[in-house]
């Protein structure tokens, strides 16, 4: 099976997240200190409120960087496509098999992702899945997955890893 990705995370199609409103500010406000004041005014009057990243937001660990990422979930690296009209950022992280239900209770509490389900070849966020720490904060996408032969969840001990991808972008559309 071809590994289906969207701009920003693991779909069903393919198999291959944030800071609370307090925290959220300070870091956008940081975030935005080398911008010109022409894309911060833009940014401000137009992409804030859709979710867009600020213009010059750093490709890096978004999980640890709002405080939300579990001990038990590997750090892989930030992707970015600046190339792109949208100039998306990904990070990519693992988490073993014998961790990976709690893993995806823990983002179904804590950010709402829905259920992982069973498609073609693996394991997947149903859909793109988007979340924002509410008014003005950045629109995370969210997934997880895995390629592997249908396993119920009380084996996917069983199965070495699954990818989970964070994504953002930071223009919009």
């Amino acid at each position: 099976m071809a590994v289906g990705m969207t701009a920003a995370g693991v779909t069903a199609a393919g198999v291959a997240a944030a800071a609370a409103p307090a925290a959220a500010a300070p870091a956008a406000a940081a975030s935005t200190a080398g911008a010109s004041g022409a894309t911060l005014a833009r940014w401000e009057a137009d992409d804030r409120a859709a979710g867009i990243a600020p213009p010059d937001t750093p490709c890096q660990d978004f999980l640890q960087t709002l405080g939300r990422k579990p001990d038990y979930l590997e750090y892989l690296g930030c992707e970015q496509d600046d190339d792109s009209y949208i100039q998306p950022m990904r990070a990519n992280y693992r988490v073993s098999g014998s961790s990976a239900v709690k893993l995806e209770a823990y983002l179904m509490h804590e950010f709402g992702m829905p259920a992982l389900e069973y498609v073609c070849c693996g394991w997947a966020s149903p859909a793109s899945f988007a979340w924002r720490a509410g008014p003005g904060g950045v629109a995370y996408d969210i997934g997880m997955g895995v390629e592997t032969p249908r396993l119920p969840r009380a084996q996917w001990d069983q199965i070495p890893s699954f990818n989970v991808s964070v994504g953002i972008v930071r223009k919009s559309p």
